[in-house]
């Protein structure tokens, strides 16, 4: 088998890694932090992995070698390994039932919507404590509202203009 044979279903299968790899992290996602914090980071290294596969399939396509081949696919089946792992483990996180911390925090931030609806329903949409007197005025703006007079310099009276 020649190399420029083997080297489109190498590239299938990097693409397919990709996938598989974007189709993971959405699944890590899911999961969400603190319970998939140390999958996040194999997620990382397998990104990085990935990127210096495809560095190297590019070098291999331009200058073909045996070897170089050779080490690719090596490192391809170790990154489907680690892959297929990491999916392992993101599966039996999945089917956990969420923490007690995720629960709180679900209703607690449904209690804080549901109160700040109610009251932006009660002050039509008004700030409750007002507005501030120094938040988007213009100095101008404020001496005309207030009635403030800028003070003048005094005039020195020995001046004879």
């Amino acid at each position: 088998m020649n190399d420029s044979e083997s080297q489109d279903p190498v590239a299938e299968k990097i693409a397919q890694i990709d996938a598989r790899l974007e189709a993971l992290e959405e699944q890590l996602h899911q999961i969400g932090r603190p319970a998939a914090n140390h999958l996040f980071e194999r997620l990382e290294a397998l990104k990085i992995e990935d990127r210096a596969l495809w560095r190297n399939f590019e070098e291999v396509r331009s200058h073909p070698r045996q070897e170089r081949l050779e080490k690719l696919e090596t490192l391809l089946r170790h990154i489907e390994r680690e892959e297929a792992s990491v999916e392992h483990e993101a599966a039996f996180l999945g089917l956990s039932a969420p923490s007690s911390v995720v629960l709180a925090a679900e209703a607690a931030t449904k209690v804080a919507d549901a109160v700040g609806h109610r009251v932006g329903k009660i002050l039509h949409g008004h700030h409750p404590f007002g507005s501030s007197v120094f938040v988007n005025h213009s100095h101008s703006q404020l001496v005309d509202y207030h009635g403030l007079q800028e003070p003048r310099p005094p005039r020195d009276e020995g001046d004879a203009s």
